[in-house]
C-alpha cells in the first residue's frame, strides 16, 4: 500500500530538473554561510522583495517563511507580486544543502519540492570557487512550460550567486580597507606629543 502510494506520488511530480551557476570568487563555505539562512532569502534571489517568517526557527525543519516578489516581475496577475508560504523540511548544514516545500500560493502550482545546495567546483583542479544549485520537482504548472519554469530559476540562481559574489567582494574590501588603515596607524608619522598620526 505506501508503494503504490509513493508511485502515485512520484507520477504527479513529473517536472523535475536543476539549474545551477557558478561563483567562482566565493568559496563554498562563504557561500553557504550567506545562503543558509532560509528567511533571508530575498537579500539573494533579485526576484524576492520580501521574506518573513511566519512560524519557527530559520534553520530547523517546520518553519514557514512568507516571501513576496518584485510586483509585476513573473508569473502570478498582471501588476501585482507572486507570493508563497514556503516550509523547511530539511537544514543539512555539512551538506550545504536546504529542502523545502512550497504551500500556499498564488503562481499556480501545486504540490512543489525543491533543494538549494552549495558545492565546491573545481577541488580537484584547484580551481577553488562553488556553485550553486537549485533542484526542483512538482507537479505541472497549468498554463506554463516546464522550460519556462527552468528559464525562471535559472534567471534567479544566476542573480543569487551575482549577489552572493558582490556581498563577499565588499566585505573584503571593507576588510582590505582596515588593513591598509592599521597599517598607516601603525606606520604613521610621530608628532612632538608621541601621538601617531596616520598618513
Amino acid at each position: 500500500m505506501a508503494a503504490a502510494a509513493a508511485a502515485r506520488r512520484k507520477q504527479e511530480l513529473e517536472w523535475t530538473g536543476r539549474v545551477t551557476a557558478a561563483a567562482p570568487a566565493a568559496t563554498a563555505d562563504e557561500a553557504w554561510a550567506l545562503l543558509s539562512d532560509f528567511l533571508a532569502f530575498h537579500r539573494w534571489h533579485p526576484g524576492v522583495a520580501k521574506c518573513r517568517r511566519v512560524s519557527g526557527s530559520p534553520r530547523s525543519p517546520g518553519c514557514v517563511r512568507y516571501c513576496e516578489g518584485v510586483p509585476g516581475r513573473a508569473g502570478g496577475v498582471a501588476g501585482a507580486a507572486d507570493w508563497a508560504h514556503e516550509t523547511l523540511l530539511e537544514h543539512d548544514a555539512a551538506g550545504r544543502a536546504l529542502r523545502y516545500e512550497m504551500n500556499d500560493n498564488n503562481m499556480g502550482f501545486g504540490t512543489f519540492f525543491a533543494t538549494l545546495s552549495v558545492a565546491a567546483a573545481g577541488a580537484a583542479a584547484g580551481t577553488g570557487g562553488c556553485e550553486l544549485r537549485w533542484e526542483f520537482e512538482c507537479e505541472p504548472v497549468a498554463g506554463t512550460a516546464k522550460e519556462a519554469l527552468a528559464a525562471r530559476l535559472q534567471d534567479g540562481i544566476d542573480g543569487m550567486a551575482r549577489r552572493v559574489e558582490e556581498a563577499l567582494a565588499g566585505r573584503r574590501g571593507d576588510a582590505a580597507a582596515a588593513a591598509v588603515a592599521m597599517e598607516a596607524a601603525n606606520s604613521g608619522d610621530v608628532n612632538k606629543l608621541g601621538t601617531s598620526i596616520a598618513v
